[in-house]
């Protein structure tokens, strides 16, 4: 077949079918998808409120039904009646959400926080008060909490994480200026309460998600760049060098007979300086006790308190003051060291820290 041929064969009555299944196909998958999220979003609000519910005696909640659907401003304002109460939420950054509670809803949930039960009376309509605002909003804030449990994990976490409850609105006529005009997700809640003694709406009303701006990340990628550097500098330092000296102890001497030093000379410390040798930085902070010995041919070291423990084993403390020096001239030219101790005549010889 030509390639001229096969050209239009693709793009006949036979391609053009090929494409439109295909396209239907995406389509049908994307609708699927979204209804599945759109089903867990629903189990996960039912699933929060209940929760919160269990924690207030009395008030024997069950969600009915969960209703999603997008629309703006001025469209959910015009759901608004007098006598509702009116919760705004404080999202991060800047966004601004609000909670609604029907007149019924309302009552249900201050009687059942101050008589133990909800009453199947038809209450009267009023505008909330600073009263109403603080029995329910500890209720709001409980359901937030759980929403934010309940769809961490979901699809749109975005949409419904991050707010607490603010404050709350007596009448519905400032929110036109308090909230950004724009589209808006609409969570409709049908609750019942107390067994049914009654029943009302709850909506959640929240904006979109705040698109990540160029050259800002959020706070899961911040927190993510601080752990990884974190690593980072604690590798670089963990394989640092890091001069450490032991030190048998400090003498202190004139200016006079320092000048008189020579190659040969001693300077005797005491003999406890083999059992409080301290370890120390570059800036003679002490941070370790030990005693002196020899391993393997070599001088050695064996720690005796903890790092940072100014005391030795037996409750000892490091030696801070420096002491006077004996210096006795034309010693053998190798002696470095000598305990001052009675008897002592030769070069003592480091002890084995074994």
């Amino acid at each position: 077949m030509t390639r001229t041929a096969q050209s239009a064969e693709e793009t006949g009555p036979a391609g053009e079918q090929a494409r439109a299944d295909a396209l239907r196909l995406m389509a049908t998958r994307h609708q699927r998808a979204a209804a599945q999220d759109r089903a867990q979003l629903c189990a996960a609000l039912r699933v929060a409120f209940g929760r919160m519910a269990s924690d207030c005696p009395g008030l024997d909640a069950m969600v009915q039904r969960v209703d999603i659907r997008q629309g703006a401003l001025a469209e959910w304002l015009d759901l608004m009646e007098s006598g509702m109460f009116l919760a705004l939420l404080e999202g991060q950054g800047e966004r601004i959400g609000l909670m609604t509670a029907c007149p019924m809803l309302m009552a249900g949930m201050i009687e059942a926080q101050t008589t133990g039960r909800v009453d199947t009376a038809i209450p009267p309509r009023r505008k909330p008060t600073r009263t109403d605002a603080g029995l329910i909003a500890p209720l709001i804030d409980a359901f937030l909490r759980q929403i934010d449990q309940r769809c961490a994990d979901l699809a749109q976490a975005d949409l419904v994480s991050g707010y607490v409850y603010g404050s709350y609105l007596d009448d519905p006529r400032p929110l036109g200026i308090l909230l950004e005009d724009g589209m808006y997700h609409i969570l409709h809640l049908r609750i019942s309460l107390g067994f049914g003694a009654k029943e009302g709406d709850l909506l959640l009303i929240l904006p979109d998600p705040a698109p990540a701006r160029p050259g800002r990340r959020d706070a899961a990628t911040e927190m993510e760049a601080e752990r990884d550097w974190q690593a980072r500098i604690e590798a670089a330092i963990s394989s640092s060098e890091v001069v450490l000296n032991a030190m048998l102890g400090r003498v202190q001497i004139t200016l006079t007979d320092a000048l008189r030093l020579r190659p040969g000379d001693i300077l005797r410390l005491p003999e406890s300086a083999l059992e409080t040798l301290t370890l120390e930085t570059l800036d003679d902070n002490a941070i370790g006790i030990g005693r002196l010995g020899q391993a393997r041919g070599q001088r050695a070291m064996r720690l005796t308190a903890d790092p940072g423990v100014l005391t030795d084993a037996t409750g000892a403390s490091v030696p801070r003051v420096a002491l006077p020096a004996q210096i006795t001239p034309f010693a053998p030219p190798k002696a470095a060291f000598v305990p001052d101790r009675p008897g002592a005549g030769a070069i003592a010889e480091p002890r084995d820290p074994e």
